[in-house]
């Protein structure tokens, strides 16, 4: 009820319909009201806030909409929809503010909710045969009152109102039904002093969803709603991908407050698909087959070409690199991911993105740009060693260098760490073209060092590979077991070493690159070598004729052992059959060792990010392809 002192400040004819709306449940009454209220002042519509809310008794909310509940329900749409229109008209200061119309909303929640429940079951989801109320107009009603509640309750610093179990299923429903809907633009939200804003339903349904993907009862019911967690992740991604075209529509993109939430829609729909990609591994790989870091990084470099303020784009990124941050810790791929980023220009992102405030201990490495960038620098660093990563990075490291945005610039232990990390890639293509166009050079158009070299290699032949180092190719069985007799026996088991167990393909790809930096790092530090070499013989003066050197390629170190420390890596041969087979098939034709070890290998981080050892590439490579070359400059003759 209004009190009588405030209800004397209202006009006379409106005290009157007041008066009669309080009298009886009439429905013409109420929309007499209803229709005065656009020329009530904004004091006036304080006053009235409790007349909107006095039909909405949870008690007589019907089991199911049916004509002879009809008054109610029409009385109980129409208090719906003014609440909506009056919501932001009264002190014009947008969502969060402390208006009266907003704080009225909070207050009656726990009546406004469970009417909303009956919308979305009987209306919008269309469980009841009689539908007084069109289908998106209680979209409408439902997704503005929903969402005006989590932007009110989140900005006072409270738990938000829609953590309440009972409209978890709701929640759930609509966040799915927003990428079906055609009409895209239905939640009325206020901003700015005016009339309310019109916003995207999708942009409603992910804020929503963000709100309460927390609770465990929560997920539970948008598995079930959805039909599982893949269903669940397709949304998120969809939503993602939506959002680039979304971003893209004049109505958006000149709306500065429509763009913020844009960002948030990002921001949760990502975080929604790396939860979903940590409980379930299939997910993981199924996503990342999907495109899904592309379609992330494409998404957050069409948000950066909006020129969204710092904070705002900071937000954005911070979820994106902790999704790849997680895929390049657990991918079966990880390379994948990361080109995947790269094409989608994640390099010319981050570095211009800039911080919101300045650097603090505190902050973790997703929260802030400049720590961002620096880990994303040493993660190019380190995938350098992938062909797949270098063939890309080489193409583009003239224009990213001259390009380098402000954070890098302004920030000078970034500049240095970029100037590193430059400077591999560049001495890593000199020494890859070196391994490819000199050292072991292709028989094949398609660059395919390791494959026959027979005349049968016509393009339409389908190339089987050695079933124990599954990295030689040959074009028939024929050719494949006239070169087991020839030589590969004796070097399979050592290509098979050369490329390891954790990376299979990454350093089947990377064998030649592999190969030159091993030769480009035993030029550089000979003298160290040497050094090394005559300490190791009086260390171990019973192994003499069986040093191994190992080179550390991720950190520029070198050491020397007896083999017997490194027999694990060879399938099971004993010692002697190692030394029998490298003495047999690898006489250092291009004198690298000098006759002083008996053969080299390197170590390098796998993608679990642990140290592995790798029998050595260069000589793996000389023992398959030199012999072949002798054999066939010998036939030629």
């Amino acid at each position: 009820m209004i009190p009588a002192t405030q209800l004397s400040q209202l006009p006379q004819d409106v005290r009157k319909l007041v008066r009669r709306v309080y009298m009886d449940r009439s429905v013409a009454d109420f929309e007499k009201l209803c229709n005065r209220l656009p020329d009530c002042s904004a004091s006036e519509l304080c006053i009235l806030q409790p007349v909107l809310y006095m039909y909405l008794d949870p008690d007589r909310i019907p089991a199911k909409s049916t004509p002879a509940v009809a008054t109610d329900i029409e009385l109980v749409y129409k208090s719906l929809l003014v609440i909506v229109t009056t919501l932001g008209y009264i002190d014009g200061s947008g969502i969060g503010s402390a208006g009266s119309e907003k704080q009225y909303l909070i207050s009656a929640w726990n009546r406004v909710a469970p009417w909303l429940i009956f919308f979305h079951d009987q209306f919008i989801m269309c469980r009841a045969n009689y539908r007084p109320v069109d289908k998106m107009v209680a979209i409408r009603i439902v997704a503005s009152l929903l969402l005006h509640v989590v932007m009110v309750s989140g900005k006072r610093g409270g738990t938000t109102l829609l953590t309440t179990p009972a409209l978890y299923r709701p929640i759930a429903e609509l966040w799915l039904l927003a990428l079906k809907t055609k009409d895209k633009y239905v939640v009325c939200l206020s901003s700015s002093p005016g009339p309310a804003h019109i916003t995207s339903f999708r942009v409603f349904g992910s804020l929503v969803v963000s709100s309460c993907i927390q609770d465990e009862s929560f997920v539970t019911i948008l598995l079930e709603v959805s039909g599982g967690i893949d269903a669940v992740t397709s949304a998120a991604l969809k939503y993602v991908k939506s959002l680039r075209s979304m971003a893209k529509t004049p109505d958006i993109a000149s709306d500065n407050f429509k763009l913020e939430l844009l960002v948030l829609v990002f921001s949760h729909c990502v975080k929604i698909i790396a939860t979903t990609s940590t409980l379930d591994a299939a997910i993981r790989e199924a996503y990342l087959l999907r495109q899904s870091v592309k379609e992330i990084f494409g998404a957050l470099r069409v948000l950066q070409s909006l020129f969204l303020g710092k904070e705002s784009m900071a937000q954005a990124l911070a979820p994106s690199f902790t999704y790849l941050d997680f895929l390049l810790k657990c991918a079966d791929d990880p390379a994948s991911a990361l080109h995947q980023a790269l094409c989608a220009h994640a390099f010319e992102t981050m570095v211009h993105i800039s911080p919101s405030g300045p650097l603090e201990e505190s902050k973790l490495v997703e929260t802030d740009p400049r720590r961002i960038n620096e880990a994303f620098f040493r993660t190019l660093f380190k995938y350098s060693l992938d062909d797949k990563i270098l063939s890309y990075v080489c193409k583009h490291v003239d224009a990213w260098s001259n390009n380098l945005g402000p954070i890098v610039r302004e920030e000078k232990y970034l500049l240095d760490i970029w100037s590193g990390v430059e400077q591999t890639i560049r001495t890593y293509a000199t020494l890859r073209s070196k391994a490819e166009t000199i050292w072991w050079p292709s028989p094949s158009k398609m660059g395919r060092v390791l494959q026959c070299r027979c005349d049968g290699t016509a393009e339409d032949i389908r190339f089987r590979q050695c079933a124990g180092c599954q990295v030689v190719r040959y074009c028939s069985k024929r050719c494949q077991r006239d070169s087991w007799h020839n030589h590969h026996r004796l070097s399979c088991n050592f290509l098979k070493a050369a490329v390891g167990s954790s990376t299979p393909q990454r350093m089947k790809r990377s064998l030649r690159l592999l190969a030159g930096l091993e030769v480009g790092h035993i030029q550089r530090k000979w003298d160290n070598i040497l050094r090394l070499f005559a300490a190791a013989r009086c260390e171990y003066p019973k192994d003499r004729e069986r040093l191994v050197l190992e080179l550390s390629l991720d950190k520029n170190d070198e050491s020397v052992r007896p083999l017997r420390d490194y027999i694990f890596l060879f399938n099971g041969l004993s010692e002697n059959e190692v030394v029998d087979r490298i003495s047999s098939s690898w006489p250092d034709s291009r004198g690298q060792l000098h006759g002083l070890f008996l053969c080299s290998v390197i170590t390098i981080h796998d993608r679990y990010r642990s140290r592995q050892i790798l029998f050595s590439p260069r000589i793996a490579l000389d023992m398959e392809i030199v012999p072949q070359t002798f054999s066939r400059d010998s036939q030629d003759v």
